[in-house]
């Protein structure tokens, strides 16, 4: 009997969620701005075993001007909770603003023991970056993972509507700038000989944009960082090189070049 009465229970509370009325979103226009993720890597040479250093570093970074297409590939980010939910969304018009010139500074904390190397960052590129580093630094190699927060400032624009299945419908319309908070994560690779260093550097993160508080899933970004740089004395060295960046998304790729100079206390 009781086995009974949670069954018909359990199918009255599946047959109210899929019965839910039906709320579509639909966005004639969403722009985003983003930048590429943020660029980590290591020591440049071969650092001493037991020791620690400090290390400031001012880059600036300019990207080709794209507008990215995302229509195809921003949907609501749902929890567990919110499958049931009957809250669809269409998009006729979504992308990715991108690109242009930006400032980037970064203080770091380094300490090698043995050959491990563990770091600490902090900094500003179109929003404030935290990470942690991990790696193996050699006598002409290193390499290394890292994990970090990127709070990153973004302008937001969308409008559109919210579409009840009885043909209700209310018009939403934003054009703010915000913070954005997402996790970033890669990996690094360097080659250096004498003063000389070569660097690759890969990162990613996500966006998390909302609409009337409810988040969004939209294409991950993905950036190479491919440097050059000389030790001019033992406190300062310059670099240059290149910087390609991926979408998630079909055609979804820019360029650009990043140069900057490091001061080592």
């Amino acid at each position: 009997m009781k086995f009974a009465r949670t069954t018909a229970l359990v199918i009255y509370a599946l047959t109210a969620l899929l019965t839910t009325g039906c709320v579509t979103t639909q966005l004639h226009k969403f722009r985003m701005t983003v930048s590429e993720a943020p660029e980590v890597h290591g020591a440049n040479t071969n650092q001493k075993q037991n020791s620690s250093v400090w290390r400031f570093t001012g880059k600036v970074n300019y990207n080709y001007e794209e507008k990215v297409n995302i229509s195809e590939d921003i949907h609501w980010n749902k929890s567990l909770e919110e499958l049931f939910d009957g809250d669809d969304l269409e998009s006729s018009d979504a992308a990715y603003k991108m690109g242009g010139l930006d400032f980037a500074g970064k203080f770091e904390f380094l300490y090698k023991a043995n050959y491990s190397v563990f770091g600490l960052g902090a900094g500003y590129k179109d929003g404030f970056i935290n990470h942690i580093l991990l790696g193996c630094n050699f006598s002409h190699i290193e390499f290394g993972a890292f994990l970090g927060i990127y709070n990153q400032f973004s302008d937001l624009q969308y409008s559109g509507e919210v579409v009840s299945d009885d043909d209700n419908y209310k018009t939403i319309r934003e054009n703010d700038s915000q913070i954005y908070t997402s996790f970033f994560a890669g990996a690094y690779a360097g080659f250096y000989i004498d003063k000389f260093f070569v660097n690759y550097s890969v990162s990613f993160y996500t966006p998390n944009p909302e609409i009337n508080g409810k988040a969004l899933s939209v294409p991950t970004i993905t950036s190479h960082y491919f440097t050059v740089g000389y030790r001019l004395t033992d406190l300062i060295e310059i670099s240059a090189g290149g910087i390609f960046t991926d979408i998630d998304t079909d055609g979804g790729a820019t360029g650009g070049y990043t140069g900057g100079v490091s001061f080592y206390l």
